[in-house]
């Protein structure tokens, strides 16, 4: 508006400067006016406008040009705005081209000015752009703020991207990229909500993977994770094939799927109307998992036992849900390995008298409610003892005795077993110690050693450190390692065996013949004896095949130098057989059952003195015992 007003002054101060000016000259353009017509109304709007005096003859309007030499004198209005025209365009055209000129330079200014402030965000953004560990967009004709919009919005979607990243890998499994166990336990509580609102049912299936231990001890822990990874892609296509996604958008975690930890997973069933259902998903996945692995070139075999709880059948939580399911699974190991197990009341009953004795056992080890009982091994000649093996016992202060076969296990999966066992090879070795100051210098005490404390041990260490303390020669201690415990012992262990030995130390395999191990380990491992399981004993005396076996065992041990000791023995018929095959040391009820320290020290010490100084250990002829 500002601009029109300025145009149109100008405008009229040049018309009205070229009809007034003097020094105008009108050698054609002026004429005197003949006769005047009267003006229209819009002729009048138009001098008024003007603010010219404006006539009008032959249609024409003239502008009266008020020369005293000639008063009639006009000239036509055409005329002059073409003139006016001509005089408005160089100052106008002037003022358009200084008007650009001054824009122009403003502008640059101004993006001078901007881009020194904004070249160093642009720096701070292609920084946070590397942080990301991306590749910036640059573009050397752009300017600062072009380019700053391009790294902003690089920088939004690389967050974005980053923020997903980091949301995955809050809860999902860095190795196999299932969600971990606490978003799983989150997803799962979730959704029995929903069960619960629908009156429906759901079931959930614990997979642990059979023998993958061995796989990592053999080939190392990459080969182990690559076998992870691969199982975690086999449960997925699972879920696939048995339609148990929980979202249909393939890029969306799933959340029915779960590594827990180590090689256990857990799958969770939505809506299960026939609990065949989760029975032939578990087959299903036993099935994917038998297949072998390809690992290089490397084909490896494992299986796995599936555990399936259903709720609220089962469970009335996710926890419990997934501990039942733990329990069946454990089930389906201790009966076989490869199969599946679905969780009853009587499995849960177990599950709470698991629990309950291994806090009485804490409570217990605490209390000194544990105490040791001795079992003779004599030598069938002359029935001279050999050794002691120690043996604990659990004295609970309401439930009384608790037998060995029920707390050991509990103990070695709880790892209570290394408290414990501290306790008895302690004791063992002090107990042994006053006996051996009595005069049984030849008398040895047996010590059994689990896996766990094999392990979790520096077993030369730990046994030297017990052997000082106590004040018992090395050659007076005897270390009972189960077969079992051989089949994927370690080479360090083995050394430190190998140690103890060389230290005085006996070295004994128990239970032989059922571990299933390779009879060539007999010739490197470190061991002086070789107990021969009650099984055998028993069933050689009427099967003739056992009997082969036995004997062949007894050749065996003769030729590499080893002693032989056979326990179990509960009748006669057991015995005479035993030394019509060679076998001298032997153990069993029919020789003693364990017996308290106080009546072992009875019965031997009655002999005499003179006779211990002179043998250097007792005898014991089978007699009735009670059972301790």
């Amino acid at each position: 508006m500002i601009f029109i007003i300025f145009i149109y002054v100008i405008f009229v101060t040049e018309l009205a400067k070229e009809v007034k000016s003097p020094f105008f000259n009108y050698p054609d353009e002026t004429f005197t006016l003949v006769e005047s017509e009267p003006l229209s109304i819009g002729d009048s709007f138009i001098s008024t406008a003007l603010l010219l005096p404006l006539k009008k003859q032959n249609n024409q309007l003239l502008i009266a040009l008020h020369d005293q030499n000639s008063p009639n004198s006009v000239i036509p209005l055409r005329n002059v705005t073409y003139i006016v025209l001509l005089g408005l365009l160089f100052p106008l055209s002037a003022f358009i081209i200084i008007s650009c000129v001054v824009f122009t330079l403003a502008v640059n200014y101004q993006r001078s000015k901007l881009d020194k402030i904004l070249m160093p965000m642009c720096a701070q953004a292609e920084d946070l752009i590397v942080t990301f560990g991306r590749n910036s967009t640059k573009k050397k004709s752009y300017s600062a703020l072009s380019q700053l919009n391009i790294y902003i919005e690089d920088l939004t979607k690389y967050a974005k991207i980053y923020q997903i990243n980091s949301e995955q890998s809050a809860y999902c499994d860095k190795l196999t990229s299932l969600i971990n166990r606490h978003k799983f336990l989150e997803h799962i509580n979730e959704q029995i909500a929903i069960a619960d609102e629908t009156k429906t049912k759901c079931g959930l299936l614990f997979i642990d993977l059979d023998g993958f231990k061995q796989v990592n001890d053999s080939f190392g822990h990459s080969f182990g994770d690559e076998v992870l990874i691969q199982v975690a892609e086999r449960l997925r296509s699972v879920v696939r094939s048995q339609n148990l996604n929980f979202s249909d958008n393939e890029e969306d975690k799933e959340y029915n799927l779960s590594r827990l930890g180590g090689d256990e997973f857990t799958l969770f069933i939505q809506n299960i109307d026939d609990p065949e259902i989760a029975v032939n998903i578990a087959k299903h996945v036993l099935k994917e998992l038998e297949r072998d692995f390809v690992l290089g070139n490397k084909l490896i075999k494992i299986s796995a036992s599936i555990g399936i709880a259903a709720y609220p059948d089962s469970a009335n939580s996710p926890d419990a849900l997934v501990q039942m399911a733990d329990v069946a699974m454990y089930r389906a190991k201790k009966e076989g390995r490869g199969i599946y197990r679905i969780y009853s009341p009587e499995m849960g009953s177990k599950l709470r008298r698991y629990h309950y004795l291994l806090e009485e056992m804490r409570l217990g080890i605490a209390s000194n409610s544990f105490f040791l009982a001795f079992q003779p091994i004599i030598h069938v000649d002359g029935c001279a003892i050999s050794y002691f093996e120690a043996l604990v016992r659990w004295q609970h202060p309401i439930e009384g005795i608790v037998t060995p076969a029920e707390f050991i296990p509990i103990a070695e999966d709880s790892n209570q077993i290394l408290v414990l066992g501290d306790w008895i090879l302690n004791e063992a070795c002090r107990q042994m110690a006053a006996w051996h100051n009595a005069g049984m210098t030849k008398t040895k005490i047996s010590v059994n050693v689990s896996g766990v404390q094999l392990k979790h041990r520096p077993i030369y260490d730990w046994v030297m450190d017990t052997l000082n303390k106590t004040g018992l020669p090395p050659k007076s201690l005897m270390l009972e390692i189960t077969e079992s415990c051989f089949i994927d012992i370690s080479d360090n262990i083995i050394s430190e065996l190998e140690k103890l030995r060389k230290e005085g130390v006996f070295i004994a395999i128990d239970d032989f013949g059922t571990g299933f191990s390779s009879l060539s380990v007999l010739a490197t491992l470190p061991v002086d004896v070789l107990k021969i399981d009650r099984m055998f004993v028993s069933e050689a005396s009427h099967n003739e095949k056992y009997r082969k076996i036995l004997k062949s065992i007894v050749e065996l041990s003769q030729r590499l130098d080893l002693k032989i000791v056979a326990e179990g023995i509960e009748e006669v018929i057991q015995l005479e057989l035993l030394k019509s095959l060679g076998v001298v040391y032997i153990q069993g009820y029919l020789i003693s059952r364990p017996e308290s320290s106080k009546n072992v020290g009875n019965k031997v010490l009655k002999q005499g003195m003179n006779h211990l100084a002179h043998m250097g250990t007792g005898t014991w002829t089978p007699s009735t015992s009670r059972v301790i």
